[in-house]
């Protein structure tokens, strides 16, 4: 049985032993998963945009439908395959930090072993929990927990299929998924001092204790699952 405790003082020494690397990769997450906020316009300056496009067009609805869904394609296709494999190598950068020490290139493991089925099962899993949430919000936050190692799991593993990776994901994850949540709701307070601090605090510190501590959980799931 696992204690939150225990978990975040195993986190805290990998912290300290991969500061500086840490950092860097959790930031590099953060630009990666949050960089659709670079693509926003403000809303006057679109309207006048779109104004333009209607008198520069005769067919100017259609243009701007086309131009949609090219731009939707893209994202998607950046997500997939730039997206979804940089998840898992900086995964592989978390086990190995939280075991020893961690290597910055370990962030490049997911474009160089199964980069297809890196691709694809982070693809799957995000589709399946996008699709859980549209029946309620509650439904999409278990699948969100229950999946939750898949990312783990095919870092370490590249031989594992995607079904497979899945099944062991909601084994390891049966009975743990309320205690999980409840240790994502534990960082809350220190994620109130990060915005206290205009993020500084998040990013020098929060996240790379937050991000480890769920490596640390999944060490913990692994090694029970193994017993």
């Amino acid at each position: 049985m696992w204690l939150r405790k225990d978990l975040k003082l195993r986190a805290k020494d990998a912290v300290s032993r991969n500061y500086w690397k840490t950092v860097l990769v959790s930031a590099l997450f953060s630009l990666i998963f949050s960089g659709g906020s670079f693509f926003t316009f403000k809303l006057g300056d679109a309207d006048e945009i779109i104004d333009d496009i209607f008198y520069a067009f005769p067919f100017g609805l259609f243009f701007m439908f086309i131009a949609g869904l090219l731009l939707i394609a893209a994202v998607i296709l950046f997500i997939i395959f730039i997206v979804n494999p940089l998840q898992v190598g900086i995964s592989k950068f978390r086990i190995n930090a939280i075991n020893n020490l961690g290597n910055i290139s370990d962030v490049g493991t997911g474009y160089d072993v199964s980069y297809k089925r890196n691709a694809e099962t982070i693809f799957m899993m995000n589709l399946f929990i996008f699709l859980w949430s549209l029946l309620f919000i509650v439904p999409g936050i278990v699948k969100l927990y229950e999946y939750s190692m898949v990312p783990y799991i095919i870092a370490e593993d590249p031989n594992i299929s995607r079904k497979d990776a899945f099944l062991k994901s909601k084994k390891m994850m049966s009975g743990n998924k309320w205690r999980a949540f409840v240790l994502t709701l534990s960082f809350i307070p220190w994620y109130i001092l990060g915005a206290l601090t205009f993020g500084v605090v998040t990013l020098l510190y929060v996240q790379p204790y937050h991000q480890l501590t769920s490596a640390a959980l999944y060490e913990e799931l692994k090694k029970n699952s193994i017993g």
